[in-house]
């Protein structure tokens, strides 16, 4: 899909905004080009660019002004110049920054897994959190992706066009052959019906409903199980760099939020007297 810069401009001045915010519409609305860019005109939906917004604040760490800058730009530009409404009031920012997501102990999220028996949303957990995988590069997951071999996950689908690999856990080694046998995928690791890929909305009420069942109090989301992953690995003394490796930071600055959260206190630093 093609962006309209000239047109939107015009139209834009023609609703008699001022100058200043002609400029911070067009200025936004240029930002977005290369992840339009990627889509048919068809393709383009709610979902789609909620996803997207979504992994600009999670990953690119926008501000909520920006934020709000980039949703306002976006209806504009669907309501001037291709005469769509499109309602992005979820994920407009209310009074609150957006925050790192919750960490829950692994006692919780094991909870969670042992407590789901549907064999899919087994698998749905324990992609989350083993690999650290973020909800758009799950749902975007081929079963090509994944090298039973070599134990590794290939994630291919990044916003930024950056490809990396991730352990595959001998657990799902073991539960994959069982899902592909009951469901039998063809193409998404997982599908939902007609062989499309799962929603965004699906995978979050998997998620929510094994932590309620978990007893769980505190919201759980998708990315909160990326947070744990990232945060139990730092807390098991993985190297950091590592760790920003598998989350597929660019900054390392990223990936030391994660470290406000994790028990990596003084006491659990051994002197080196201690390995003679």
């Amino acid at each position: 899909m093609e962006l309209n810069i000239d047109l939107y401009k015009l139209n834009l001045r023609l609703s008699k905004l001022s100058e200043n915010s002609i400029l911070s519409y067009i200025n936004c609305i240029k930002q977005l080009m290369p992840f339009f860019s990627k889509y048919d005109i068809n393709e383009i939906n709610n979902e789609l660019i909620k996803r997207h917004i979504m992994w600009l604040i999670e990953e690119k760490g926008i501000s909520q002004s920006y934020q709000k800058q980039i949703i306002t730009s976006i209806q504009k530009y669907f309501e001037l110049i291709l005469n769509k409404s499109i309602d992005l009031s979820e994920i407009y920012p209310k009074n609150i920054e957006f925050h790192l997501p919750n960490c829950i102990r692994k006692s919780e999220i094991k909870s969670m897994i042992d407590s789901t028996k549907n064999i899919k949303h087994k698998v749905i957990l324990c992609l989350l959190y083993s690999a650290g995988l973020r909800l758009f590069e799950l749902l975007n997951l081929t079963i090509k992706d994944i090298d039973t071999v070599n134990n590794i996950i290939h994630i291919n689908h990044l916003k930024d066009n950056r490809d990396r690999t991730v352990m595959l856990s001998p657990i799902l080694v073991d539960l994959l052959p069982k899902y592909y046998d009951k469901y039998k995928p063809s193409h998404f690791i997982i599908e939902g019906q007609n062989g499309l890929a799962y929603t965004g909305k699906s995978v979050q009420e998997v998620v929510k409903l094994a932590a309620k069942r978990a007893g769980i109090i505190i919201p759980v989301t998708p990315h909160c199980l990326r947070h744990s992953f990232a945060t139990h690995l730092l807390e098991n003394g993985t190297d950091i760099h590592y760790v920003q490796e598998l989350l597929g930071h660019q900054s390392i600055k990223t990936t030391e939020n994660y470290t406000h959260t994790s028990d990596i206190s003084k006491e659990n630093i051994k002197s080196p007297l201690d390995f003679l």
